[in-house]
């Protein structure tokens, strides 16, 4: 007995969800609990689940995301869900078999739930979470009342701190408590109260802190690990000080060597060690007091960041000095010395800073051009080569004058092929009539030589990519093509 073939199912129809209700045929596909599978029998049929082999075939390996377990709730192979922090993936169709079960689940993610302090009326299971006097715990045994450290049923999980802020006498401190003293934090190894630290029965230093106290005042007492600022510069005192300013080895060591921005450059000002300027651009750093003094000057001044000033378009009655930034055509250029009159690119004057691009929208004839102007021509877009003024051609510009280079290519739908017209790389076009037309592509820059696509002077410029299967020009919505290499 022969078998009857439908041509029409020769390739894969995506059915959507599985529906028990449908009737299926050979090579439908449908997705079932994050998988998707390809009908592989003759027969069709309906009420199958995709699980079953007979029927179908495992076509690609997904997932799905359930959120928290359900007692209620239909599993299916390839859903994922979260019970007491684990992810657990089903391996098989099943209803109110909670994980972990080997015959239903297995573990996909080993994770864990935080659940805050721990209580004695929370019902605890494996992979749980909780804190107790600064430490975390993590439960091994599913319990309630058990409190941490119990060996049957908590691990440590990670020995953490409870921060309290600055040490006080009438707090009760216990193990792992952090309290600050004097900029100095210090972790509590004893349960205590009123034991100021340092003491070595009680704490331990945690971390050498430091306390900022602000601009240098010389009414301040000052302790050791305060950090004060004196012109531009911090200082951490290294012993108990009052009215001993820094520098003050002593006392003092510098801490960062810190600036003063001042903004623009005055005359007027007078300028200390550290402070920052700023002109034509560049930020200067004095390197000794003075006053009246403008950089570049190398006895007061070091060059400390050379930065520029964006003066928009090229202007020739405009005095630039060095670092000016101006814009020619979409080419940025920096001032190289001062300079008026000298329109960019000058190479006594300028140098290139970055090179854009002028967009001058769909391209039109008898146009002048310039160097790095972008133009769309048929859903394609270009960027001028050299400063022309275009033809009538586009294609005699491009592939023949070479003032264009393609910068990215799209797609134009051009409708019925025609003889003795510019097509370029990527145009689709089509043949025949309704509801049986050719699809082609364009593969060169070319003018049409051919009353038929399929003319021995024109088919090799063109891909074929649907043959008599292609309806309307409304389909572009729904697909997209390539030609090429991709890498």
């Amino acid at each position: 007995m022969s078998t009857i073939i439908d041509l029409g199912k020769l390739r894969f129809l995506w059915r959507g969800a599985y529906s028990s209700g449908s009737s299926y045929e050979l090579n439908d596909v449908v997705a079932y609990g994050g998988n998707s599978y390809v009908y592989i029998n003759t027969q069709a049929t309906s009420g199958n689940l995709p699980d079953n082999a007979t029927y179908w075939s495992q076509m690609s390996d997904g997932l799905s995301l359930k959120g928290a377990w359900d007692s209620a709730t239909t599993y299916t192979p390839g859903d994922l869900v979260n019970v007491s922090g684990i992810l657990y993936k089903n391996k098989q169709t099943s209803t109110n078999h909670e994980p972990p079960n080997a015959t239903y689940w297995e573990v996909f993610i080993e994770g864990f739930k935080y659940k805050g302090t721990w209580s004695s009326a929370t019902a605890y299971k494996v992979n749980d979470v909780a804190i107790q006097n600064g430490v975390n715990y993590i439960c091994i045994q599913n319990h309630t009342n058990q409190d941490p450290p119990a060996g049957a049923y908590w691990q440590v999980f990670a020995e953490g701190f409870n921060d309290t802020g600055d040490w006080s006498n009438a707090t009760e401190y216990h193990v792992n408590d952090l309290a600050n003293l004097n900029g100095i934090v210090y972790k509590c190894t004893a349960d205590n109260t009123n034991q100021e630290p340092p003491n070595a029965s009680y704490w331990v230093q945690f971390a050498a802190g430091f306390n900022w106290t602000g601009d240098y005042d010389a009414a301040t007492a000052y302790k050791i690990n305060d950090i004060t600022k004196l012109n531009g510069i911090q200082y951490r005192c290294k012993a108990a000080s009052t009215g001993n300013e820094p520098p003050n080895a002593t006392y003092w060591d510098v801490y960062v060597v810190g600036f003063n921005d001042t903004g623009a450059w005055s005359n007027s000002t007078a300028y200390k060690e550290n402070d920052l300027v700023e002109i034509n651009g560049l930020t200067y750093r004095a390197k000794v007091a003075n006053t009246g003094v403008e950089p570049p000057s190398a006895t007061e001044w070091d060059l400390f960041v050379e930065g520029f000033k964006y003066l928009s378009a090229y202007n020739a009655a405009t005095a630039y000095k060095i670092n000016d930034i101006v814009n020619v055509n979409g080419v940025h250029y920096r001032c190289k010395a001062a300079s008026t009159g000298n329109e960019p690119p000058n190479a006594t004057y300028w140098e290139v800073f970055s090179t854009g691009l002028e967009f001058k929208g769909i391209w039109s004839v008898t146009t002048a051009y310039k160097l790095n102007d972008v133009v769309t021509h048929l859903g394609q877009t270009y960027r001028a080569l050299d400063a022309h003024t275009s033809t009538s051609s586009f294609l005699s510009d491009f592939t023949t004058g070479n003032h264009w280079a393609r910068l990215s290519s799209g797609q134009f739908y051009r409708g019925g092929y025609a003889d003795a017209t510019q097509y370029f790389v990527n145009d689709l076009v089509t043949t025949g009539s309704a509801p049986n037309l050719n699809l082609y592509m364009n593969i060169a820059d070319h003018t049409s030589n051919g009353a038929n696509i399929t003319d021995a002077t024109e088919v090799a410029n063109w891909y074929l990519l649907i043959s008599g299967q292609f309806t309307t020009s409304s389909q572009f919505l729904s697909k997209a093509f390539f030609y090429g290499t991709m890498g």
